[in-house]
């Protein structure tokens, strides 16, 4: 027997903040100025590095030197504060110079620049790489537009560059990777062609303003302003996951006292639109809906083999019949829709508790969780919390 529900929960409420500093993405390598903080793998840098080929197009003092000694996985890289918001603002650029006379192998004369998440782990693998042809012994400006040049994707069910939030990271990489060829390199003025707004850029964000919320300060029924209850059965038949209650719009169900919401799970007969059960209790949605914020919650776990407690969003945009949102909004189904677990508890597993991801790219699976042990979830409150 497995419920999605017996849960007592307290101040929820969700927040929103949009403001914050707006940095700049570029690097000179000039001495006394303020650039990037690079780090290097499987090579040296030097970032301050006085540039050996004054003549041409670039005649700056600075430079940085990239020199490759066989590193199989070679590369220069930098983080940033706050991710790119690549929609309107795509594009980076740098000047650069290969000496021939640097170079072993076979490899081909090109450079790379790599767009990651750093938290991601491993972070290659939501990499997004755009490849340009360089020439020897010459400064040349390369520039990598992530809304019109090819790239690749390391994971083929990546969105498209200008459509993701989640890069904080740059690679730049000479003449490939998997081989042990020598090269050096000089880089020069590097620049992003935006800005680093958290106030555009809501992943970055630090929500603090509150704009909605429920503290259960009224005993009685739940609030219908902020609350409905879902209680018509999906299928005509019974609710997905092999669920065995019916959820209902009765006290009995859910109910707040003593500034807290009670949810129920009960072991009784209960016959509701035309099918008999042998369970009851409560499935509520947020009349509330937004795109960024915070959600946090205060709540405390059942007891008991077979519950279920969730805390749990969808994208309002999903087609479930009985669903809140599904009426005006319902467009797609679960889980092309999107759906965040803030919390879930197993009473099979009574100390954990998880979090997860559903999205068409694992089909709906369980792949993107994470989860953590805690020998008092059921005995004190905790807080879970979602940006």
């Amino acid at each position: 027997m497995r419920m999605k529900s017996s849960i007592f929960l307290a101040s929820m409420a969700i927040c929103f903040f949009a403001q914050g500093q707006v940095l700049t993405v570029e690097d000179d390598f000039e001495a006394g100025s303020i650039g990037l903080s690079w780090t290097e793998d499987n090579l040296s840098i030097d970032p301050d590095y006085p540039n050996p080929y004054t003549e041409g197009a670039n005649t700056s003092a600075g430079v940085l030197r990239y020199q490759d000694s066989g590193g199989e996985f070679a590369n220069v890289r930098f983080d940033v504060p706050i991710n790119f918001d690549l929609r309107s603002n795509f594009e980076f650029s740098f000047w650069i110079y290969v000496p021939s006379e640097s170079i072993t192998g076979d490899q081909p004369n090109q450079v790379s620049l790599k767009l990651q998440n750093s938290n991601h782990g491993p972070p290659w693998e939501s990499q997004c790489e755009i490849i340009k042809a360089i020439q020897l012994n010459q400064w040349q400006e390369v520039s990598f537009n992530f809304e019109g040049d090819e790239y690749i994707n390391h994971n083929e069910g990546s969105a498209i560059p200008t459509e993701r939030f989640d890069f904080d990271r740059i690679l730049i990489q000479v003449n490939g990777e998997g081989n042990t060829d020598e090269v050096t390199a000089y880089i020069d003025n590097f620049s992003y062609n935006g800005v680093l707004d958290p106030e555009v850029n809501p992943t970055n964000s630090i929500y603090t303003e509150l704009v909605w919320s429920d503290e259960f300060e009224i005993d009685g029924p739940v609030s219908s302003d902020n609350w409905f209850h879902q209680t018509i059965l999906p299928n005509g038949l019974g609710w997905f996951n092999g669920e065995l209650q019916h959820y209902t719009d009765r006290t009995d169900n859910s109910y707040v006292e003593d500034g807290n919401l009670h949810i129920v799970a009960k072991n009784e007969y209960y016959i509701d639109q035309g099918i008999a059960k042998n369970y009851t209790s409560a499935r509520l949605n947020s009349k509330f809906a937004f795109t960024y914020g915070r959600v946090v919650a205060r709540a405390k776990m059942p007891f008991g083999f077979g519950t279920w407690p969730a805390i749990w969003m969808l994208g309002k945009n999903i087609i479930e019949n009985g669903g809140y949102w599904s009426a005006e909004h319902g467009e797609v189904f679960w889980p092309e829709c999107g759906e965040i677990d803030i919390m879930e508890h197993w009473g099979a597993n009574q100390n954990t508790v998880s979090a997860a991801l559903h999205t068409p790219s694992s089909f709906g699976a369980t792949e993107n969780y994470g989860t953590i042990f805690d020998q008092d979830v059921s005995d004190e409150f905790h807080i879970y919390e979602m940006v």
